[in-house]
C-alpha cells in the first residue's frame, strides 16, 4: 500500500488536489480525513444511524449491499485506523488529508507540501523527513524544486510510488 499525506493549512488545495488524484489513479483508494472541529456530522440527520449514535450508541454500523458505514463515538490512534483499512478495504493508495504531527517523520508516507504562500514553506517543511513534494499551484511561489502543475504534481507521486511502493 503506498500512502500519500497531503499537508497544508485550511484553504490550500487538499482536497482539490485529492479529487484530482482520485481521478486519475490507477487501482483501489482509501481516504482518511483528519477533522479538527468537534461536533463535526458523519452522517445524515434523521436517518437510523444517525438517530442511534446520538442515543447513546458507543458504535454504530450501517451495512449495506454496497458499502459499510463505521461510527465509532471515540477517538481512535491513526495507525489502528491504517491498519483497520489496509485489512478491511485492501487498497493500493492510501491518501491523507492533514496529519502533519503524525507523518512528518515518517519515510513511508510520501507528503505533498501545499503552502499558501511562500512564507508557509519553510513552516510545513521544517522537520520533515523525505519523501516530500512541495505543490506551488496554488501559491505561485515558483521554488526551485517545486511542481506547479497538478499533472506534474501527479505524475511526480505516481513515478516516486512506482520506484519506491
Amino acid at each position: 500500500m503506498i500512502t500519500i499525506a497531503f499537508i497544508g493549512f485550511r484553504k490550500s488545495g487538499k482536497t482539490t488536489l485529492i479529487r484530482e488524484l482520485l481521478h486519475v489513479v490507477k487501482g483501489r483508494v482509501a481516504v482518511i480525513k483528519r477533522i479538527h472541529d468537534y461536533g463535526q456530522e458523519f452522517d445524515v440527520r434523521g436517518k437510523d444511524t444517525w438517530v442511534f449514535s446520538r442515543e447513546g450508541a458507543e458504535a454504530v454500523v450501517g451495512l449495506a449491499p454496497d458499502k459499510t458505514h463505521i461510527l465509532v463515538n471515540t477517538p481512535i490512534e491513526l495507525n489502528r485506523i491504517i491498519n483497520l483499512i489496509s485489512e478491511l478495504a485492501k487498497p493500493d493508495y492510501l491518501i491523507m488529508e492533514g496529519f502533519n504531527e503524525e507523518v512528518r517523520d515518517r519515510e513511508d508516507v510520501i507528503k505533498v507540501i501545499l503552502p499558501r504562500s511562500i512564507g508557509e514553506v519553510g513552516e510545513l517543511t521544517k522537520g520533515i523527513k523525505p519523501p516530500f513534494i512541495i505543490y506551488c499551484g496554488f501559491c505561485g511561489c515558483r521554488l526551485d524544486g517545486c511542481v506547479d502543475s497538478i499533472s506534474e504534481l501527479i505524475n511526480s507521486v505516481l513515478s516516486y510510488a512506482a520506484i519506491n511502493g
